[in-house]
């Protein structure tokens, strides 16, 4: 069994440790936060609870390292994690700049440790779903995609969202998430192009289009600027040349597939008790890479050119011009 370290005792170290709860082949020893009676809450029995990282990074019993602090942070510890032979998943994004990321990937590498970054939505039945839609042509070729994702501000009590020199706004920490989907679905991305209102600090809703390599455009939308208190929400919807596939987190039959043939309804796959979560399949999936030395699910490269597309929709939000990725420029 692996033994784990956990940095970061927030709302994703929190999600985290609930994950471990349910797999067999890792466990947490140890949780570290500056603010002990954070990690003390959710530790449980027999988890050591240190306010200093660097204990659990020279603890030899510890295989893997955990890095859910905020963004900013990811750099230093995974550099110092990887220093001391330790595997690391870290959550998303891997970092702010793309300068950050190649220099953890590289250390990592160069350690002989593996690196797994925290894009969740591939894991989520409702969005790997709409693989195996596409997969078997049942709407045909898909050329135009819509996705959503937010709610309200997600204010903390050291507010570090908010600046966005530390989060990098809803672009980079919350939309990242459907960048790397949908390069996962359609792979590279030619040029990007974004708008938004602006709000407390900068970008607080956010439209990013993107034209993919083979043709196909994406629209997506990020959310920080609901009422307080308004649910998270995601939804999509992939327009093909047979039919159309939506799916919205907020309706009764989330899932609606349109063809020539009709309309038929569908409810998200219902959850059991056997039924690990997306953070806990998440987790299992980078441990299983470790045990049988193979490629991690979601790589730092993968997380590298999500971080592109994020960036580039950022500096496009704020001049306003067109940002050219790759490809022939046309159209």
């Amino acid at each position: 069994m692996l033994k784990v370290g956990l940095i970061g005792a927030g709302t994703m170290g929190r999600t985290h440790k609930k994950a471990y709860d349910q797999l067999d082949h890792a466990r947490v020893v140890a949780i570290c936060d500056l603010q002990p009676e954070k990690a003390e809450r959710i530790a449980g029995p027999d988890v050591k609870v240190v306010k200093d990282y660097m204990e659990i990074l020279q603890d030899p019993e510890i295989d893997v390292v955990d890095v859910c602090l905020p963004t900013y942070l990811h750099r230093e510890v995974v550099l110092k994690a990887s220093a001391a032979g330790k595997h690391v998943f870290c959550e998303k994004p891997i970092a702010l700049n793309i300068k950050d990321a190649e220099e953890m990937s590289a250390a990592c590498a160069e350690a002989g440790v593996k690196l797994g970054v925290g894009h969740v939505v591939r894991f989520f039945p409702d969005y790997y779903r709409l693989k195996d839609v596409i997969a078997s042509g049942r709407i045909g070729e898909p050329k135009v995609i819509r996705t959503s994702r937010g709610g309200s501000f997600p204010s903390r009590k050291d507010n570090w969202y908010a600046d966005y020199s530390k989060s990098g706004g809803p672009i980079v920490d919350l939309i990242i998430h459907d960048f790397d989907f949908l390069l996962w679905l359609f792979g590279p991305v030619q040029r990007v192009f974004a708008k938004s209102v602006r709000g407390r600090e900068m970008f607080d809703h956010t439209f990013v289009t993107l034209r993919f390599e083979n043709g196909i455009i994406a629209h997506v939308e990020g959310v920080w600027s609901a009422p307080a208190g308004t649910p998270f929400s995601t939804s999509y919807e992939v327009a093909g040349t047979e039919g159309l596939y939506e799916y919205s987190s907020g309706s009764s039959t989330p899932l609606i597939l349109r063809t020539s043939e009709g309309e038929q309804r569908g409810k998200s796959v219902p959850r059991s008790p056997l039924t690990i979560s997306p953070y806990a399949a998440q987790l299992s999936a980078f441990f299983e890479a470790i045990e049988k030395d193979q490629p991690v699910p979601v790589s730092a490269q993968d997380a590298i050119k999500a971080l592109e597309v994020a960036l580039a929709a950022y500096q496009s939000a704020t001049t306003g011009e067109v940002v050219w990725l790759g490809g022939t420029r046309h159209g």
